[in-house]
């Protein structure tokens, strides 16, 4: 009985350490209010809950325990969004920028340098288009990932992609896959590039 006591008891230990070594390793990311170049509106602050939502849900890294801890910020100015970043104690701040959002109608010009995530896609015949609940949409981010303070940035190429749902839904699909990138930026443990 002794035996087991205290084989648990190290246990316990060790798993209570395995622990706090994992939050050692939480990078807090800020992130920004999504910016809108794009001739459609979307809400800034729903798209940028999004990303900080699936920042926190990807899982830590297996190999280097790195955990993305996504945080809000609400700076509307770069001045006001890197204090913000220092006070909520963000090692960095990704910024994003929507600079394409549109469906069949509007006009079209590839981004160059754009990853397209759909690539060879073309718009759906629409001639049924009163039986269609949600348009195509094609939609455009741009994100760079900055240290605090340091103001260093990484910036990835632009995200495509072209989906038949409502527009916030498609935008929100594209900044999963920035969460994707960042955090990838993140675990490479590069020293960000000089902006």
């Amino acid at each position: 009985m002794y035996q087991l006591c205290r084989r648990m008891c190290f246990l316990t230990v060790l798993l209570v350490a395995v622990s706090g070594l994992a939050q050692e390793n939480a990078v807090r990311v800020g992130v920004a209010p999504l910016q809108n170049q794009a001739g459609r509106s979307v809400p800034a602050n729903v798209e940028r809950d999004r990303l900080v939502k699936a920042l926190n849900q990807l899982k830590a890294d297996k190999k280097t325990h790195v955990k993305v801890v996504g945080v809000p910020l609400d700076g509307m100015t770069p001045n006001e969004i890197a204090e913000e970043a220092e006070q909520k104690k963000c090692q960095y701040v990704v910024y994003t920028t929507l600079t394409e959002l549109r469906n069949a109608d509007d006009p079209y010009q590839r981004p160059p340098g754009t990853v397209e995530t759909n690539p060879n896609s073309q718009w759906s015949n629409q001639s049924g288009r009163s039986e269609r609940m949600d348009p195509e949409f094609r939609v455009t981010v741009d994100y760079k990932l900055v240290s605090v303070p340091g103001n260093n940035a990484v910036a990835g190429a632009p995200y495509s992609t072209q989906l038949a749902m409502n527009e916030i839904d498609a935008v929100s699909q594209v900044l999963d896959r920035v969460a994707n990138a960042v955090f990838g930026e993140i675990k490479k443990g590069t020293a960000p590039m000089k902006e």
